[in-house]
C-alpha cells in the first residue's frame, strides 16, 4: 500500500501541535478552537495557501495568518475571547517547534513558555519542561526518521532546468544497482526502461521526488516544479495506476509534480487522462507526430499544464507559430 509522505509528515506535525496545547492548556483546552488553529497553520506553513504580495518573512506571514484566525473565532465566540487570545499568544510558538525558525537553544523558548503558562493561565508544574521538551524532540525525531526512511543507496534522481524555467525540473531517475560488465550499457538502460521494471521504478521516482518537494517546503521554497515519467501501460492496470497516484494524492504534490505523456498516448487513453487531470493531478504533454494541427486540438491543450514541444518535430515551426501557452521548448 503506497502512501502520500507529505500527508503523513503533516500529520505528525498536527500531532506535535496538539501535543503541546494540551500540555500548556490542561483542563482548558479547547479542541474547536485548537483544530482551527491547526488547520490555518498547515494551510500556512505546507501549503503556501493565501501567498502575501508583500515582502514579509515567512514567519511573520504564518503569525499573520494565525492571528486572522484569532480574530475570526472571535467574532463567532465573542464569550470566548480571552481563552482565544491565549490560545494565539502559545501556539506563536509553533514556529521554533516546526522549525520555521531555526533555535539553537529549543529550551529556551520552552522556558519562556512555562513563564508564560504561569502568568496568562496560572498553571504551574514541575514536570511541564521535562515533558515539553521530551515530546517535542520525540517529534522532531519521528519526522527526521520518516524522511530518511525514504531514502536508497539504491537510486537517485537527477534533476535539470528546462530551458529558460529556471524552476521547472525534469527528473531522471538513475541507479546505483551493481550489475555484471558484460552487459552493455544499451542492455542495462533497455532492462531499467520497459515494461515492469519500468512500472515498478516510477515508484521509486515518485517517492525521491515528493521527499524532494517537502525538502523545498521545509525550507520555505515553494515555487519548484518536477517533470516526471510515467508509463502508459499502467493505465491498463488499475491496481497499479491507484498506487502511483496514491503517492501524488495531495494538493500541494499535485501542483509540483506533473506527470508526462506522449501526445499519442493521451490520444489512446484519452478519458482517463481526463478523469486524472478533474482529480487535481497536473499533466505536461510532450507533442508527437500524432499531433494534427486544428483548432479543436490546439484549444484541448489548454487542459494540460505544459506542452513540451521538441526542435526536431517536423511540424515545430508551425506549431511554434500557434503561441501556445506554457510551452516548453527542448
Amino acid at each position: 500500500m503506497s502512501i502520500n509522505i507529505i500527508n503523513k509528515y503533516t500529520d505528525i506535525t498536527k500531532k506535535q501541535m496538539n501535543t503541546y496545547m494540551k500540555l500548556v492548556f490542561g483542563n482548558l483546552f479547547n479542541k474547536e478552537y485548537n483544530d482551527a488553529y491547526i488547520q490555518k497553520y498547515i494551510n500556512t506553513r505546507y501549503y503556501n495557501y493565501n501567498e502575501a504580495d508583500v515582502k514579509e518573512t515567512f514567519r511573520a506571514r504564518v503569525l499573520s495568518e494565525l492571528k486572522d484566525t484569532e480574530e475570526n473565532l472571535i467574532i463567532n465566540n465573542i464569550s470566548d475571547r480571552d481563552l482565544i487570545q491565549k490560545m494565539d499568544v502559545f501556539f506563536q510558538y509553533v514556529v521554533y517547534f516546526d522549525d520555521i525558525v531555526k533555535c539553537k537553544d529549543i529550551k529556551k523558548k520552552i522556558e519562556r513558555v512555562t513563564k508564560l503558562r504561569k502568568k496568562l493561565l496560572n498553571k504551574t508544574s514541575e514536570m511541564f519542561e521535562k515533558n515539553l521538551y521530551e515530546k517535542m524532540m520525540d517529534y522532531k525525531q519521528q519526522k527526521e526518521e520518516m524522511l530518511k526512511s525514504f531514502e536508497t543507496d539504491d537510486f537517485y534522481i537527477k534533476l535539470t532546468n528546462y530551458p529558460k524555467r529556471y524552476n521547472l525540473y525534469r527528473v531522471n531517475l538513475k541507479h546505483n544497482v551493481e550489475i555484471p560488465l558484460e552487459y552493455s550499457e544499451f542492455a542495462i538502460n533497455k532492462a531499467f526502461n520497459s515494461g515492469i521494471i519500468q512500472e515498478d521504478k516510477l515508484i521509486v521516482e515518485y517517492y525521491l521526488v515528493e521527499v524532494e518537494i517537502l525538502k523545498d517546503i521545509l525550507k520555505q521554497r515553494f515555487s519548484k516544479q518536477y517533470i516526471v515519467e510515467f508509463s502508459e501501460t499502467v493505465l491498463k492496470k488499475a491496481k497499479k495506476l491507484k498506487t502511483l497516484l496514491n503517492i501524488i494524492n495531495n494538493p500541494i504534490t499535485q501542483d509540483k509534480m506533473i506527470l508526462k505523456f506522449q501526445y499519442e498516448d493521451y490520444i489512446t487513453h484519452k478519458e482517463k487522462i481526463h478523469d486524472m487531470i478533474r482529480d487535481g493531478y497536473k499533466i505536461a504533454v510532450i507533442l508527437d507526430d500524432s499531433f494534427v494541427i486544428n483548432t479543436r486540438n490546439v484549444q484541448t491543450l489548454d487542459i494540460f499544464k505544459y506542452v513540451i514541444l521538441n526542435k526536431q518535430l517536423e511540424s515545430y515551426e508551425k506549431i511554434k507559430e500557434l503561441k501556445i501557452q506554457n510551452i516548453i521548448e527542448i
